[in-house]
């Protein structure tokens, strides 16, 4: 049952009435030495915060935990990215990582003691047992992002950190929070429990332990106040750090957009494709191979070609191994001698969750380099989708057409002088689809260049598709499989 309406003042609440709960017990115990109270624990930290010193071991307390935090993030992220691209190097850490989730905290700070200068202990002692709990969590987080989301920003032509910022970042993002909140945690018991034992020369944990050895409880207890503090304090700070802010990583990608150095599309020039002897078999759900491609020869050429064919039949085998995300078992695919820009329609949306729709589409003019005005040719290419009203929405609000259609309008801001369209118009009804190939007839038929008509170049469109209505209307040539 929820008490109160705002979580913030629950917290405000619950806060002041394990207070009132301290201060009772320790007025009912009588004994300042056993359970100081509130009040005293506050003076004592009073008297405390007028002195250098205290700010001195707050200081070095706090750089030992946060330097602690950064190597261990840095390095685990480091190994898990390794470990997941290779094996050898995965089996090498998993002895190293199970041991010190294993062993006891005491242990390593003991041994860590003995080799290491007694101001930086806690700094190694907070890796050693950070770094299994970052490299774990970033390893499955890694191995399970969506290849999907992968292949998408392949085809958009994304650079490496583009990858990254944009699909791979917001992808490992809930790893990164679960493992930055849990290391934020933990690092403060590692580190004051390790100041303790090698009583280094400016620290927290040392000071406490002396209020233990003058009986000097209130104090003790102040200590443990700011500890207490400091760990709020950076674990607010951590959970702001991780949590993906869409408003700075929509901005980020409309920079990018516009930054995106400009070339015209007339340069890849006209495409041709021949596929030579191509044969390919997959191995299906049921774990039975299929072969879907047996010696089959094909060309692409300027204008549309249509691949007709029933589900199963390999149209969208065939669509990957043009793009390249697949190989064919035998056989050779060649691109003719000029310049390759594909742009690539999924049979899935493959919508990133965590764009709206405007910048879903926006992305595809980051790897793009073709537009001048990225969002004027954004808002039009919305307009002759029948989207503009929905841009702000997010990928889970749009019904299954409205999200094929942000789909498709990305892949045609793509460009290029390659489509490949799978069930471009998959999911709208008869008056939708109409209106669509209408406005869009000439981005399928000429390169959209914005030169003059004689000097337009037919694009390699190749249709997908097993509407045989939709193939009549726009092919130049067709295949059947």
């Amino acid at each position: 049952m929820k008490l109160f309406k705002n979580r913030k003042s629950e917290g405000w609440i619950m806060a002041v009435i394990w207070i009132v709960i301290w201060m009772l017990a320790s007025y009912f115990l009588g004994s300042e030495f056993i359970l100081p109270s509130p009040g005293a624990t506050v003076r004592a930290l009073l008297r405390l915060m007028v002195t250098g010193d205290f700010w001195l071991d707050v200081a070095w307390t706090g750089f030992r935990v946060i330097l602690g935090i950064l190597i261990s993030f840095v390095l685990g992220v480091a190994a898990a990215a390794l470990s997941s691209r290779n094996d050898i190097v995965r089996d090498f850490l998993r002895v190293p990582v199970n041991f010190f989730k294993s062993i006891p905290v005491m242990a390593i700070i003991i041994y860590v003691i003995l080799v290491v200068r007694s101001d930086w202990v806690a700094v190694v002692v907070c890796f050693l047992m950070c770094f299994p709990i970052v490299y774990t969590n970033m390893y499955n987080g890694i191995i399970s992002l969506d290849r999907k989301q992968l292949e998408l920003g392949w085809t958009l032509g994304l650079p490496r950190l583009k990858m990254i910022r944009f699909i791979i970042m917001p992808a490992l993002n809930q790893s990164i929070k679960t493992s930055m909140s849990l290391i934020a945690a933990m690092s403060w018991k590692v580190v004051v429990a390790s100041e303790v034992l090698a009583i280094p020369g400016h620290s927290i944990g040392y000071e406490m332990l002396n209020s233990k050895y003058y009986l000097n409880t209130a104090d003790l207890f102040a200590y443990m106040v700011v500890l207490i503090v400091l760990s709020l304090l950076l674990e607010q700070g951590v959970d702001r750090l991780t949590d993906l802010h869409t408003g700075r990583l929509s901005r980020a990608l409309e920079r990018a957009a516009g930054n995106s150095p400009r070339e015209s599309s007339l340069d890849y020039g006209v495409c041709l494709i021949e596929l030579k002897d191509i044969s390919k078999t997959y191995v299906n759900t049921e774990g039975d191979s299929v072969k879907v491609f047996d010696g089959f020869n094909a060309s692409f050429g300027p204008g549309v070609t249509a691949v007709l064919a029933p589900s199963g039949k390999g149209k969208t085998t065939l669509a990957d191994m043009i793009e390249g995300l697949e190989q064919p078992d035998s056989g050779e695919i060649t691109y003719g001698t000029g310049r390759i820009r594909a742009a690539y329609l999924f049979q899935e949306d493959r919508l990133l969750p965590w764009f709206n729709v405007r910048d879903n589409m926006l992305l595809s003019m980051v790897g793009s380099n073709l537009h001048e005005n990225p969002m004027e040719d954004l808002l039009e290419m919305a307009e002759k989708l029948e989207i503009r009203d929905a841009l702000q929405m997010m990928p889970e609000e749009l019904s299954g057409g409205m999200a094929h259609r942000a789909a498709l309008g990305r892949t045609m801001l793509y460009g290029g002088n390659v489509l490949i369209l799978d069930e471009p118009f998959r999911g709208l009804d008869q008056d939708t689809k109409d209106r669509l190939i209408q406005r869009l007839y000439g981005e399928f038929k000429r390169d959209p260049s914005g030169e003059e008509e004689g000097s337009f170049l037919f694009r390699t469109v190749i249709l997908i598709t097993h509407d045989e209505d939709l193939a009549d209307r726009l092919f130049d040539r067709e295949i059947r499989l």
